[in-house]
């Protein structure tokens, strides 16, 4: 859908309240939100009756489990997932290496490719800067800072903001399905369901038709809670233990990059989290904190409300420098090539690999370039954000 805006509420550079206004997204977070409240209501009517034990674990452990699942959906799709902003620029201790880069991409108006030294920029953000950890998501129509993947569960693309909003949402859902599944057994037990022949039928235990497909109903709910919640713990869990996204553990497998070129800025916290941990506030939905000393290189940008709403131009001199050793005009200071994709992503980050500085576009003057292993980088980039747009209609597990 890309960026999108109705009164405060959107994703565009300017929306002060974020929301993603996918419909995809919009329906199945409103079926997030309605089962949860399907299943606290079919419990009532059809766990509780003369049973002591099942009131007493449905109000002290269901209903807080259930009222902690929606505070992190709600904080999940209400918040902003980490999306750079209009104007923001390389941090000032990186402006100089990120300046003399090399940059390969598409050319709009000649067609195929070509390399220019500077920043990295994101065309689909109107050539806005790209920190080296940031993805476009293309359903927000964003650049988001270590972009995990797009949920429609929660409606909102999963980055460095909301990573925790949305495995606490997994982990209080997973935990309301052990709890409804415990409060279903214990219904099974009480009335003797199991067994054909009973005498009597205890109080509370008389299924009408209604009540029947009430229950049927929670059964189905809580095996696909258990499921689909348990799946995602156990692949989120890698996440949380290696400080690195979805994304960025794909494409290092793959070796599309450099073992460290995604690595964590810090180890004396959590990223996922904001803090050393585990502690209880990993378990609160609450905002994402990061140590005042590593916030900007967490993020990877500087940016300053008082900065123009533009992208950043870089300083004239940095364009003019000489490269005709294999390295920037900068004493010490050696070129790197990054490979930018169709969604704006780098992913070649030597210069060596990409033939003599004849290649590089210097001072205005395009060569031509050696385009097949680019082009194959490229595409295998345009099919992978094709694919993840199809998966989301009809809506799927994410």
């Amino acid at each position: 859908m890309g960026r999108s805006k109705i009164g405060s509420f959107g994703t565009d550079f300017d929306s002060p309240n974020w929301l993603s206004l996918d419909p995809c997204g919009i329906l199945c977070v409103t079926f997030s939100f309605s089962l949860h409240v399907f299943a606290v209501v079919a419990i009532i009517l059809t766990c509780l009756s003369n049973s002591l034990p099942a009131k007493i674990i449905f109000g002290a452990c269901y209903v807080p489990a259930a009222l902690m699942a929606l505070w992190s959906l709600f904080m999940a799709t209400t918040t902003d997932p980490g999306a750079v902003p209009m104007g923001a620029r390389p941090l000032p201790s990186n402006l100089a290496s990120e300046s003399d880069s090399v940059v390969t991409e598409r050319d709009p108006s000649r067609g195929g490719l070509r390399r220019r030294r500077g920043i990295r920029r994101c065309r689909k953000c109107n050539d806005n800067y790209k920190p080296a950890r940031a993805h476009h998501d293309s359903v927000t129509g964003r650049c988001v800072v270590k972009m995990d993947h797009y949920c429609p569960w929660v409606g909102n693309a999963v980055g460095i903001m909301n990573h925790k909003f949305f495995i606490l949402f997994i982990l209080y859902t997973f935990l309301s399905a052990i709890l409804s599944g415990v409060l279903i057994l214990i219904k099974i037990i009480r009335c003797k369901y199991y067994s054909p022949q009973v005498d009597s039928t205890p109080a509370g235990c008389g299924l009408d038709p209604t009540n029947t497909g009430v229950l049927f109903a929670l059964v189905v709910i809580t095996i696909m809670f258990f499921c689909f919640t348990c799946c995602m713990l156990l692949e989120q869990s890698e996440a949380v233990s290696t400080n690195m996204s979805k994304i960025a553990r794909m494409k290092t497998r793959a070796g599309l990059v450099g073992a460290g070129e995604y690595a964590p800025v810090a180890t004396e916290f959590n990223e996922v989290f904001g803090t050393p941990g585990p502690t209880w506030r990993w378990l609160v939905p609450t905002p994402v904190r990061f140590p005042e000393w590593a916030a900007d290189n967490v993020l990877g940008y500087d940016w300053d409300a008082c900065y123009p709403c533009a992208p950043y131009q870089e300083p004239a001199d940095t364009d003019g420098d000489s490269m005709s050793s294999g390295t920037s005009g900068r004493s010490g200071v050696s070129s790197r090539v990054s490979v930018e994709g169709g969604d704006g992503q780098l992913i070649d980050s030597s210069v060596t690999a990409l033939g003599p500085p004849r290649d590089v576009e210097a001072g205005g003057n395009l060569t031509t370039l050696d385009q097949e292993p680019l082009e194959q980088e490229l595409l295998m980039e345009d099919r992978s954000e094709q694919s993840a747009v199809k998966k989301r209609s009809p809506p799927s597990l994410t």
